[in-house]
């Protein structure tokens, strides 16, 4: 093992703000920088990247080498979808260019403003991330800014489906909660098949988050004798993720982050969430 090991910061952004962590577990983290968006959410990137370039750390990192940058970026900022790669697809251009035409059918618009990311040796339907290139470049400038090295940028259903792979259900939803933004992906035969993300107008109870899988269920349309096999997976760090086994009449387990304990309570609710995602990247 190297002697210089690279120091780790974690970042997490919403439409509201971003915070950097040190460490890599929730019980040795310390917040090293924080800010909010001016003026407060009506959820602009550019608003966010201004804000991101006045981000400065409160103490110099020391102790390593090198460091590295990981972003974790609210679902809410990005768009997230499935692609089906068409027939005898080969190679990285003809995925890409399969994604980006499946942006565009979905968004009504090119897919140009936007970082196309997914896992591009897909040979069967895989989860793309479009983010705004106008964030990431903010994200490179910052990190140059302080000589950084940007580790990884991933929304935060990239970060939860990494995490534990196994806890993915074969047949059935993968539900990521951080704040009030919910992303619901649906799979079947162990891969995803569709992808929705909410901005909820509130802390949901278990009644409405029943409901809101009912309805996604008749969204999506399964011979009948998928429904059995549906469960539900349940992560993130929102104060709502439900601890029942059971949740619309499906087998439900939930495996919250470590960022949903209190470790955050000391921040300024605007930054709380921020500080959740940003721990989310941290490695296990």
């Amino acid at each position: 093992m190297s002697r210089f090991q690279a120091e780790r910061l974690l970042l997490g952004c919403t439409a509201a703000s971003a915070v950097v962590l040190a460490g890599d577990a929730s019980a040795a983290c310390q917040v090293v920088a924080q800010t909010t968006v001016e003026p407060p959410p009506t959820a602009s990137v550019a608003a966010l990247c201004a804000a991101l370039g006045e981000l400065k750390p409160e103490r110099p990192t020391a102790g390593a080498r090198r460091t590295e940058l990981h972003v974790t970026v609210d679902d809410g900022l990005v768009r997230s979808f499935v692609v089906t790669p068409p027939n005898g697809a080969r190679g990285l251009q003809e995925l890409r260019a399969a994604a980006a035409a499946r942006f565009a059918v979905l968004y009504g618009e090119s897919a140009e403003p936007w970082l196309l990311a997914a896992d591009w040796q897909a040979s069967a339907p895989f989860i793309a991330s479009a983010l705004p290139r106008q964030l990431c470049r903010e994200l490179d400038s910052l990190a140059r800014t302080n000589r950084w090295q940007l580790g990884s940028v991933c929304p935060a259903l990239v970060r939860s489906w990494n995490r534990d792979p196994l806890a993915v259900p074969d047949d059935g939803w993968l539900i990521v909660g951080f704040g009030l933004t919910l992303t619901l992906a649906h799979t079947c035969n162990a891969q995803p098949v569709a992808l929705r993300t909410e901005r909820l107008p509130a802390a949901p109870g278990l009644a409405e988050l029943a409901t809101l899988l009912e309805q996604e269920r008749l969204r999506t349309p399964l011979p009948t004798d998928a429904h059995a096999r549906q469960r539900l997976s349940w992560t993130g760090a929102a104060d709502w993720l439900p601890e029942t086994a059971t949740v619309a009449g499906l087998a439900s387990r939930t495996g919250a982050h470590d960022s949903r304990t209190s470790h955050f309570a000391s921040l300024p609710d605007d930054c709380r969430v921020a500080g959740q995602l940003a721990l989310a990247g941290s490695q296990r």
